[in-house]
């Protein structure tokens, strides 16, 4: 019996699902009429292929074209397929904008259910504390990581503390010369604020934020006598960072989060205990996977050799086979059985489209 998309993607455990059956029955659902979305069937016209025929393998995914363009600038209604109409309405979420003007995805009740499930678990399976305060400094707003993150905070018990991160703002003083300090200093001071304040048992920001947190003694003397668990994301955080943090908090769990708004979720840290240099990251096959390509080319490297990253998502809301990311990464082995490659190392690109990649704070 041949099933469709919503029965699979409802399976409770990624390993009862057959990756070729899923990929059969999202290209199935994506290209009909009765569920696709407007974007993606009209998209089909000109793609010189069939992709229900043609479209075989999840290495044939690299055929599609990058949907970067019409999801800067298309109505949100085009993005959502027909087989959802009767769903709740799906959230829109952007993008940062780093590499040019945001982009927008649809983050569906199905997806956002299934993505919390994983995320919780993992967050328990990491060490953070639940049940214990959570400060966060992440981007809020039109941004999925402020909303993920109150979804995660109440699942595992945990009051939230907030302040929320700009990275728009940020990355235009930088483009303009002004340079991110203000806009720094800004932020510590909101986190200081609350640091002093509130107990904190677990902390999310990005390298810079924490860097700069730690040249405040009495900052870093609360933080090192109050936080258990720290994760570290948005921006790239290199061994000496991470060296430096470390010895500042010597019994706090600190672990490096690598994600994509455009695949709406961020990696699967495969050994959570790893240290951040050491951290291989496994996608979530067959809903989102990775490849590392060559940038010129766009085939796979070596494994072991450095390339950039492609990630694609599939799932009822959102289809984005073939997305170029703005960073590079090793490439590794999947665990056994999986489809697509897992990361090591990721870092940003100099330049992507051409264009410089600025990341500031975030």
């Amino acid at each position: 019996m041949t099933r469709s998309l919503l029965d699979l993607e409802d399976t409770e455990d990624i390993e009862d699902i057959d990756p070729e059956e899923y990929l059969r029955a999202a290209l199935r659902w994506h290209f009909s009429a009765d569920t696709g979305s407007p974007l993606w069937l009209e998209l089909a016209r000109g793609l010189g292929f069939d992709p229900l025929r043609d479209i075989t393998s999840f290495e044939d995914l690299a055929r599609f074209p990058d949907i970067a363009g019409p999801l800067r600038d298309r109505p949100v209604g085009d993005l959502l397929p027909a087989g959802l109409a009767k769903d709740p309405p799906p959230s829109v979420f952007e993008t940062g904008g780093t590499t040019g003007s945001p982009k927008r995805l649809l983050y569906t009740e199905r997806w956002t259910r299934r993505a919390l499930r994983w995320k919780t678990a993992e967050l328990r399976e990491g060490g953070f504390p639940a049940g214990e305060p959570w400060l966060v400094a992440m981007p809020s707003g039109p941004h999925a990581f402020g909303h993920t993150t109150r979804a995660q905070a109440k699942a595992l018990g945990s009051v939230l503390h907030t302040v929320d991160l700009d990275p728009r703002w940020v990355k235009k003083l930088i483009s303009s010369g002004a340079g991110p300090d203000p806009y720094l200093a800004h932020l510590v001071d909101q986190l200081g604020h609350v640091i002093r304040t509130q107990r904190i048992a677990a902390l999310t920001t990005t390298p810079p934020i924490l860097s700069e947190l730690l040249l405040h003694e009495e900052l870093a003397d609360r933080l090192r006598h109050g936080l258990s668990y720290l994760a570290l994301a948005g921006a790239h955080l290199d061994e000496d960072t991470y060296d430096l943090i470390a010895a500042a908090l010597p019994d706090t769990v600190v672990q490096n989060i690598y994600g994509s708004t455009m695949v709406l979720t961020t990696a699967k840290l495969r050994d959570a205990a790893a240290p951040p240099p050491a951290a291989v990251y496994d996608g979530y096959p067959p809903f989102v996977t990775f490849s590392v390509v060559d940038p010129d080319t766009h085939r796979p490297v070596a494994y072991g050799q450095r390339g950039q990253v492609r990630m694609s998502h599939l799932s009822s809301g959102v289809f984005i086979p073939n997305n170029l990311e703005r960073d590079s990464a090793v490439r590794v082995l999947p665990p056994p059985g999986a489809v697509g490659d897992s990361l090591g190392a990721p870092r940003p690109l100099a330049a992507f489209d051409g264009e410089p990649v600025i990341q500031g704070v975030y």
